[in-house]
């Protein structure tokens, strides 16, 4: 008898410590999708850094160039393992998005195109290959990136 509750205990106990490393995140809500960023596995990690921006299709003008701003307050940063601040995701509060037109100055064109347009915010993250960074955003929207790496070296200011 003792050692079947020996068992049951350990059993629990494993049970339990496995679910506290396994992040939990929500369902996208109405209107947003869940977008996994995931990248290779690389050495030296610690040496770069990831920039994300958003992008979405808009209809700008022809010869324009076009970004647009969100506030930045609506991006939340929040984690699948609360107690530990373990697996960061990243939550986008809302679709409302400001897009800004620079016309160039020989342009007479009015004329409207469909063209993928990026945010003006830049968001760097440090570079992690181990688990997914989930970004919940509008459905129309897309996440993008670029890997940024720095030099071993530092230059001394005189």
């Amino acid at each position: 008898m003792k050692k079947i509750l020996t068992i049951l205990i350990l059993l629990i106990l494993s049970v339990k410590l496995n679910a506290q490393n396994t992040p939990s995140y929500p369902q996208p809500k109405e209107g947003f999708k869940r977008v996994d960023l995931i990248l290779p596995k690389i050495e030296n990690s610690k040496d770069y850094k990831i920039q994300v921006k958003f992008s979405f299709e808009a209809s700008v003008t022809e010869c324009s160039t076009a970004d647009f701003s969100f506030n930045r307050k609506n991006l939340k940063e929040e984690y699948g393992i609360q107690q530990n601040s373990r697996y960061p995701y990243y939550v986008l509060e809302n679709d409302a998005a400001e897009i800004f037109e620079g016309r160039q100055a020989d342009c007479k064109s009015d004329k409207k195109v469909k063209r993928k347009i990026f945010s003006s915010q830049d968001i760097f993250i440090e570079y992690q290959s181990y688990y997914a960074r989930p970004f919940y955003i509008p459905e129309s929207w897309s996440v993008e990136y670029r890997i940024w790496k720095a030099e071993d070296k530092y230059i001394t200011i005189k």
